[in-house]
């Protein structure tokens, strides 16, 4: 939740200057960057393949999968639409709008949750090495 705040503190002070990138921007990088670190750690726990959930790195690599995973599914909700669905841009809800504001929040949510599941995954990994 902090760094939800810090991060808007920031692109609300950046946003006179240059913009902030609109939401599902950032999640698309997240989940980019999210499916490379979990494709990336699997390979280098391949004893997680067999659904061993009791070694502590798999439970944290199944969490993060898990939440990765819900972010794009935040994210096909977010961006639905003709063009979307369609294979093209996003369409994102209008902005101002009571439903709007709750995909918005629930987006971040999503991105704010798997941030924390990698960084969970790497304090694992760090301190089994």
């Amino acid at each position: 939740m902090k760094k939800i705040f810090l991060v808007s503190v920031f692109c609300l002070a950046a946003g006179f200057l240059a913009g902030c990138p609109p939401i599902e921007e950032a999640a698309y990088q997240t989940v980019v960057a999210a499916n490379a670190f979990v494709k990336s750690m699997r390979a280098q726990h391949p004893e997680c393949a067999s659904q061993v959930q009791s070694i502590e790195v798999c439970e944290y690599l199944s969490r993060a999968a898990s939440a990765k995973d819900t972010l794009i599914d935040a994210v096909e909700v977010y961006c639905a639409g003709p063009a979307f669905n369609g294979g093209g841009k996003c369409d994102a809800p209008q902005k101002g709008t009571p439903g709007a504001v709750q995909l918005t929040q629930k987006l971040q949510e999503a991105i704010s949750s798997y941030e924390r599941a990698e960084a969970d995954l790497k304090g694992v990994v760090a301190k089994k090495n």
